[in-house]
């Protein structure tokens, strides 16, 4: 036979709490990276002589250094850092590309935050037209010292209005 704290249910199924944003983090920070480095392809793409993507993570951590250091063809051989656009299309390609991300990752904070908010209480409550159509005026009237006792208390607690 199990006992009742065995049964209990875990309030928070998603660990501890700071897995979550760990993982969040690492995300965005491989997302910055990974749009950096879409638009100096891109910009390579465009204005210089084909697209250029780094072949190993090693590479990429050369080409984000040079990037950072104002050198968007360094980390490369010779023959491909000859194929790099200028820097200034390139930081203008990588501008946009950040950008574009920060657009995505905005909207999808902005989507989550409206249909997922734990712990928010109006995602289990009625709005006031869905309780008044449920229960009806009169008796929403009759129950609204217990709905709202900080407003409609008995008639000698009562706050005034403006007091």
């Amino acid at each position: 036979m199990t006992g009742p704290a065995l049964r209990r249910r875990e309030p928070q199924p998603l660990g501890r709490g700071w897995e979550l944003g760990v993982v969040v983090i690492g995300g965005l920070v491989i997302a910055i990276a990974a749009a950096a480095l879409a638009g100096r392809g891109l910009a390579s793409a465009v204005w210089g002589g084909g697209w250029l993507w780094p072949a190993s993570v090693q590479e990429s951590l050369q080409v984000l250094g040079g990037l950072l250091h104002g050198a968007p063809g360094s980390g490369l051989s010779p023959e491909l850092a000859r194929r790099t656009a200028a820097p200034g299309v390139t930081y203008v390609c990588m501008a946009l590309a950040e950008s574009a991300l920060l657009t995505v990752v905005v909207a999808t904070g902005a989507l989550i935050s409206r249909y997922r908010r734990p712990g928010d209480a109006r995602s289990g409550m009625a709005s006031r037209h869905e309780a008044e159509r449920a229960l009806g005026l009169r008796q929403l009237r009759d129950a609204r010292a217990v709905i709202r006792p900080d407003r409609y208390g008995p008639e000698g607690t009562r706050r005034r209005a403006g007091g």
